[in-house]
């Protein structure tokens, strides 16, 4: 697991593959988004761009069923992970990704 604190909008390398040994990865956050919204990206290893993974954003405006905020969401992918925040003001978040 890494965790990054997100202070202005950006896209922070998380260093590690988005394969796991159980087929899927976890991303949550919390503290203040700041309005922004976070995604989850990969890039392949020969230096492509990072990609969004599909269906891996979440903000601060987002509930699950039971109307809670929504604060993890699970992905699969491959690649290098990346986050990434945009659209914040102010933003003071701690990000993790296991």
């Amino acid at each position: 697991m890494k965790t990054v604190t997100f202070t202005t909008n950006g896209e922070k390398n998380m260093g590690f593959d988005a394969r796991s040994d159980a087929g899927y990865r976890v991303l949550s956050y919390s503290g203040n988004l700041g309005g922004g919204t976070l995604r989850v990206k990969t890039q392949v290893p020969d230096g492509g761009d990072a990609v969004p993974v599909p269906n891996s954003k979440l903000n601060a405006t987002m509930n699950d069923a039971a109307g809670d905020l929504k604060q993890q969401l699970i992905f699969q992918g491959a690649g290098t992970v990346f986050v990434e925040l945009a659209g914040a003001t102010n933003p003071n978040c701690k990000v993790s990704v296991a």
